[in-house]
């Protein structure tokens, strides 16, 4: 039987961490590693990890979640390869049913399977973005390339080790979008199948840290993210007008939140968090220094007529 390495990244997580743990021990399949990176918790994730021997835990510092994932590939022994955040759980039977597919499928350097959202209060609804079911289109490339998104989040995929390690793993420059990164660059080169079942179940929940952060790194890393496929899109002329579209979609998504959030700011008169949004905005959205400006007025006006 395969042995299938879960690399779980943690930082400051520990609060969720049992459960993710759990739900890894809980799985159908028999030959599962458990590897825990640690990138730098002042939490208690040691103590926890300490309360199951059968993981490995690593303690890392604090840099890219890239960097933490291509610590727990570095340490793993697994023919397959699985990514699982520290607030995620995964269902009993996701990876027998990942390897199965794999298994039928042995040209293809992923499985994606589906995702259902839940909170503190039990079921969540779907959350947009990638399809709710398989990707109905013969070209995977095509379509993350033109929607810049990932298909799935890396805790819904089993990677296949050879060709991860071929790949070079996740990149490490990225902050916030190195599944997507890493997804265009294997489908380019390799076909990828769909475990048309539910995998994971994917937590949601209120952010951690500041908002104006997630919104301005999502902008720079995703539009990051599209621009390192120009070369590739070059040599390929076929795939211009969806690296394009990609690109609209990039800046407009993460690039009106961060408007929003700036707007925000500056009503509220924090203005050194404003301006670097707008430096952000100026150098990756332009067009969301218009939207600013708008969504400012009308904040004025109505703390005005509150007044």
């Amino acid at each position: 039987m395969a042995i299938v390495s879960v690399v779980i990244p943690c930082h400051n997580y520990g609060r969720f961490l049992r459960e993710a743990i759990e739900s890894v021990l809980a799985q159908t399949h028999a030959e599962v590693e458990l590897i825990v990176v640690d990138y730098e918790s002042t939490d208690d994730t040691d103590r926890i990890v300490a309360g199951y021997p059968q993981v490995k835990y690593l303690r890392r510092s604090d840099r890219t979640l890239g960097v933490a994932r291509n610590d727990g590939l570095a340490e793993s022994v697994g023919e397959f390869l699985w990514f699982l955040d520290a607030d995620d759980r995964l269902v009993p039977d996701a990876v027998e049913s990942s390897v199965a597919c794999l298994g039928m499928h042995p040209e293809c350097a992923f499985a994606y399977g589906h995702v259902k959202h839940f909170d503190a209060s039990g079921p969540a609804p779907y959350r947009g973005g990638a399809p709710p079911g398989c990707l109905g289109e013969a070209e995977p490339y095509g379509w993350m390339l033109r929607m810049n998104n990932p298909l799935r989040t890396t805790g819904a995929v089993l990677y296949r080790r050879r060709i991860l390690e071929d790949a070079g793993g996740f990149a490490t420059d990225i902050a916030l979008s190195e599944d997507l990164e890493l997804n265009m660059r294997l489908a380019r080169s390799h076909p990828i199948c769909c475990n048309d079942r539910i995998v994971l179940e994917q937590r949601i929940h209120g952010s951690v840290g500041s908002l104006s952060r997630k919104w301005r790194q999502g902008l720079v890393d995703s539009v990051a993210v599209q621009r390192k496929q120009r070369a590739y899109v070059n040599a390929h002329p076929s795939y211009k007008d969806d690296y394009r579209k990609g690109l609209r979609v990039a800046r407009s998504y993460w690039g009106s939140h961060l408007a929003k959030e700036t707007a925000t700011l500056l009503v509220a008169r924090s203005y050194r968090e404003a301006a670097r949004n707008l430096l952000t905005l100026a150098r990756r959205y332009p067009a969301g220094l218009l939207e600013v400006i708008l969504q400012t007025s009308r904040g004025a006006v109505r703390r005005l007529r509150s007044a």
